[in-house]
């Protein structure tokens, strides 16, 4: 097909040149030329009166019948509102961040306040320490103590009691207080309201034995589980539970012979040979060992008032218990007289 053919021409009256060929028509000549010029009169007034713009400005209305500067004023106005938006999501976060951090502080200082404080001496080493309350307790070798940190169950809520759990021995110094101090051991509580006085918990593993020593003051002795209980009411008065029996009456004893630990001394009172060399172990730090049956030994009173040498102390038992003692590479051992194998000091 020839795409180049040229336009149709026309005639001096405006007709196309083809009009000529409906001459032979049933219509004149003057009548085509009447009809075509009514239809170019047609065509131009719909030209005239068609207009692009006016067209895509109606379809532009149709599809978002906001005006221009309305949807630029709604576009700022959405712009503004997110900008704002974001601090205020900001300033939530935050809130809720600190909310969180608070909450995450407090239950650390809770969990922290409700774990007891634990003081541990070790064998041949003493300490004193100072509680909450501001009451004081010395302790011997070998001894711990444990105690709610000050004396509260939580932050700021006490408990009813001043209370301290005991194993080992300790000589305390006890501040008067409305709330009353209490120590236990594991057969045995103290209960008191302003005094000093000696405890000795030893558990050799056949007996446990506690010894409770009045110095000053007042305390109450209980058995544990709970039993009948002893009232100490003056300075030299001492009573023992003894396993799970009920404490036993008061009897007077010497408060300086009891606690002579405290001055660097040694005591102690109708004692089992196998307790008397514990007590020195956790006193002075050094094995001691028994290189023969309990049951051949026996019970012993000793009292120092200050022991230079621990071998002092091991000569005299020896001497009691008609025995010998002899120096091993980490500490002592007791042995019979009569054991050859042994090398007398």
């Amino acid at each position: 097909m020839d795409t180049d053919a040229p336009p149709p021409r026309n005639d001096d009256n405006g007709l196309p040149e083809d009009i000529t060929g409906l001459e032979h028509a049933d219509g004149t000549r003057e009548e085509y030329a009447a009809l075509w010029q009514r239809l170019r009169q047609s065509d131009n007034a719909t030209d005239a009166a068609f207009s692009p713009d006016d067209a895509w400005s109606d379809l532009s209305e149709r599809i978002d019948p906001a005006p221009a500067s309305d949807r630029r004023a709604s576009d700022r106005s959405a712009r503004q509102r997110a900008a704002d938006a974001a601090p205020r999501r900001m300033r939530r976060w935050r809130a809720v961040a600190s909310v969180a951090v608070l909450i995450a502080f407090a239950v650390g200082i809770g969990l922290w306040a409700a774990r007891p404080v634990a003081v541990e001496t070790a064998r041949g080493e003493q300490r004193t320490v100072t509680l909450p309350d501001g009451s004081v307790a010395e302790l011997n070798g070998a001894t711990t103590i444990t105690y709610p940190r000050g004396f509260t169950s939580l932050p700021w809520i006490g408990h009813e009691a001043r209370q301290v759990t005991l194993q080992g021995e300790a000589f305390f110094a006890v501040e008067p207080a409305a709330r009353s101090f209490q120590v236990d051991t594991d057969n045995a509580r103290i209960g008191v309201y302003g005094t000093a006085f000696n405890v000795r918990m030893r558990d050799p593993g056949e007996r446990l034995v506690t010894e409770v020593t009045l110095a000053s003051g007042q305390v109450q002795v209980h058995g544990l589980p709970e039993s009948s209980s002893v009232h100490l009411d003056e300075a030299g008065l001492q009573s023992r539970v003894i396993g799970r029996r009920p404490p036993t009456p008061p009897e007077p004893v010497e408060v300086d012979q009891v606690a002579a630990w405290r001055q660097g001394g040694f005591s102690v009172r109708n004692a089992p040979l196998p307790d008397v060399l514990r007590d020195l172990e956790a006193q002075f730090g050094v094995p001691i060992r028994l290189g023969v049956p309990a049951a051949r030994t026996d019970s012993m009173t000793l009292h120092y008032r200050r022991v230079e040498r621990l071998e002092a102390v091991l000569r005299d038992i020896a001497l009691v218990q008609d025995m010998q003692y002899r120096k091993l590479g980490d500490g002592y051992e007791l042995i019979p007289l009569d054991d050859s194998a042994s090398e007398s000091p």
